[in-house]
């Protein structure tokens, strides 16, 4: 054998697998004769992986994905100074599947996840966030047959077609966060002899006290304007609204609002189901 063959021989078994990785086209893939690694993929690919990197900025981030005979499931995790974020799924060949994140930071933190099945077309999610001022917004989301319901507005009778903040002057109305609330509901803490419970409502396993709305607060312009009538948290078929900073406060439905969960778009003063 001369040094030329030799050399040959040695280049053909160090680019055949870089070939075969790339799908077997380079430089005329299989069907030149090269070699054919279909068959031997899902062996020779691991069970489990784990990477982890450095970003230009400063971003550490670690991935894992396990693979199973049934489905795979993954988890990212990334941080970055005072920022983190984890997002995970899966997925089983039975068609259920499921995904969530959660992150936070100096504006606030989140928390979403969700599950679904690709065969029968359903899926159902809920997220959390919490800003900076410690307003806090629950909303979900849910499928059924293909067809999604979530965020429907029910638009404001009295301050429908103003502007952002229109309902305040055009001025943005911040939380105060030492009121419950955000005194968006009244000027008043937890606790304090001025506020009357009105029940309370368990999400997720937490439990949410519910106050007596104050006068002239941006609540009482938002139930005045829906002609909603606060009433005491507990009793089943009433309009349960979640506000800024882990309040809630019950009404009963009228022609305008009917039963069920909603958030409050403090912006547009607008109610958004969250059914």
């Amino acid at each position: 054998m001369n040094a030329r063959r030799a050399l040959a021989i040695g280049l053909t078994l160090t680019l055949a697998p870089a070939m075969a990785a790339a799908g077997g086209r380079g430089g005329g893939g299989s069907r030149g004769g090269g070699f054919d690694f279909h068959g031997d993929g899902a062996a020779a690919r691991p069970q489990s992986a784990s990477h982890s990197s450095t970003g230009r900025y400063g971003t550490n981030r670690t991935t894992t994905v396990n693979q199973t005979p049934n489905g795979y499931n993954r988890t990212t995790t990334a941080t970055n100074g005072n920022y983190s974020r984890t997002s995970y799924g899966g997925a089983n060949s039975n068609g259920n599947y499921y995904h969530g994140s959660n992150g936070s930071g100096p504006n606030g933190s989140y928390s979403h996840s969700g599950s679904g099945n690709a065969y029968n077309r359903t899926y159902s999610g809920s997220t959390t966030a919490t800003n900076a001022w410690g307003q806090t917004y629950h909303a979900s989301t849910y499928a059924t047959n293909g067809v999604v319901y979530h965020g429907a507005v029910v638009t404001n009778p009295v301050y429908h077609g103003y502007a952002a903040w229109g309902w305040n002057g055009g001025v943005a109305w911040y939380a105060a966060p030492y009121y419950w609330g955000g005194g968006f509901w009244g000027a008043f803490a937890i606790g304090a002899a001025s506020a009357a419970v009105y029940g309370s409502i368990v999400y997720n396993n937490v439990n949410y006290t519910s106050y007596q709305v104050a006068t002239s607060s941006p609540g009482a312009k938002l139930l005045a304007s829906y002609q909603l009538t606060q009433t005491q948290c507990g009793p089943p078929n009433l309009v349960v609204i979640y506000g800024p900073n882990n309040s809630v406060i019950c009404a009963h439905p009228n022609n305008l609002v009917s039963a069920g969960n909603y958030s409050v778009n403090s912006q547009t003063l607008t109610l958004v189901s969250q059914t």
